[in-house]
């Protein structure tokens, strides 16, 4: 009796360990196969302090290119050198004034090419009213028709060759206007029509012109496999500390309200010019809306976000309550993929994507400081874009 209990027992343990074994396996392989894949044109390599003339520096970059898409009448990807070639006679030396989001002014002599020139190769079509710039690391600014015309592609700053490290091999600069649309190493500018960042809730954007966000292989990160979720027996419970418990449906939270922002998603450990990042346009019912059906109590301190596949974050109720942070349920004027969230997930702006929970199923007001699945593994807890220097405190 007792050989047949240990051989039992042998067999258990040795199942536990190998459904461990491979269970640990297919979350690797399923992380690496989410992974970012490495970038083919790192422009931290490049010693630009043996370059002599603009022609060497355009030699040492030819893997470079500059993709002119959208609503353009055929897409053209230019290298540096195309460019220095063909618009060379038009190269200024001009100081550059920028305004900095404290509202300082700064002044800096860059040497580069207004971008105006390039255009006039570019058969632009008459919708065309905005350019959205996107960089190797996926960062974007949006120019309007008129800013990106008197905007420079510049290359020397203070008559020396920019710093790979800080400044990019190639930077978007803007006279007058603000440093966050000065865009180091651009690769693509996307010609889209009318544009914002935020609409009014009874807007329903066309999915057609959504299209320059759609081709990006958005990044997705999570402590497990995708959840499968049937939304006709999906609900979401709005509970703790609030006046009006709330049970929704799908639908019911469609009916809350629809607004769309235009937001960057990036992972917390992305390093500086890493692949976690992109950019979406949004769209969902706006948190303030539910905390104005719930009524939470005085006292509430934390928003808890509860999902699927176990993991769970919070943010402050102050925090909540901004503008532009959704309960969102489409991306891109389409509904949320699975691997996305679907069906409601939180895009929060001012934060990482630590704090953007996927497939929640529970939220809770409570009168503490909530600490989730990475913040209780000491993970900041802030978590703001603001502070990229204070990631992991």
């Amino acid at each position: 009796m007792r050989k047949k209990i240990f051989y039992n027992l042998v067999i258990v343990l040795s199942g536990l360990i190998l459904a461990g074994f491979l269970g640990y396996f297919i979350f690797e392989n399923e992380f690496e196969r989410r992974r970012p894949g490495e970038q083919a044109f790192v422009p931290e390599t490049i010693d630009i302090d043996t370059i002599e003339d603009d022609q060497e520096f355009a030699e040492s970059i030819p893997e470079y290119r500059i993709l002119f898409d959208g609503l353009v009448q055929e897409s053209r990807e230019l290298t540096f050198a195309r460019i220095l070639d063909r618009h060379g006679q038009q190269v200024e030396t001009k100081v550059i004034e920028g305004i900095r989001s404290d509202g300082e002014k700064i002044e800096i002599e860059y040497t580069g090419l207004r971008l105006g020139h390039i255009l006039n190769d570019l058969l632009v079509e008459d919708e065309a009213m905005h350019v959205i710039a996107y960089a190797t690391d996926l960062y974007a600014a949006d120019f309007t028709m008129a800013e990106f015309e008197d905007a420079y592609l510049v290359w020397k700053k203070e008559g020396q060759y920019l710093n790979p490290t800080q400044d990019g091999l190639l930077k978007i600069v803007l006279d007058g206007g603000p440093t966050n649309k000065w865009v180091k190493n651009p690769v693509l500018f996307s010609f889209i029509s009318i544009f914002e960042d935020m609409v009014s809730e009874y807007d329903r954007m066309d999915a057609e012109w959504l299209e320059f966000a759609s081709e990006q292989s958005m990044f997705t990160l999570s402590i497990g496999p995708v959840p499968e979720i049937d939304i006709e027996d999906w609900r979401l419970a709005v509970e703790g500390l609030v006046d009006n418990p709330l049970v929704l449906d799908y639908g019911s939270l469609k009916e809350i309200g629809h607004e769309s922002v235009y937001a960057t998603l990036e992972t917390i450990s992305n390093p500086p010019g890493g692949g976690a990042i992109g950019n979406a346009v949004w769209a969902g019912a706006p948190f303030s809306k539910i905390i104005e059906m719930a009524g939470p109590e005085e006292g509430v301190y934390d928003v808890i976000f509860y999902c699927e596949d176990g993991y769970s974050t919070s943010i402050t109720l102050e925090e909540a309550g901004q503008p532009g942070v959704l309960l969102a349920y489409e991306m891109n004027g389409r509904t949320l993929a699975q691997e996305h969230g679907f069906p409601a997930r939180m895009v929060v702006p001012s934060k990482y994507g630590m704090k953007w929970a996927m497939w929640i199923n529970r939220i809770e007001f409570v009168d503490y400081d909530y600490k989730g699945f990475w913040e209780s593994r000491g993970w900041s807890d802030y978590a703001g874009r603001d502070r990229p220097d204070v990631r992991f405190d």
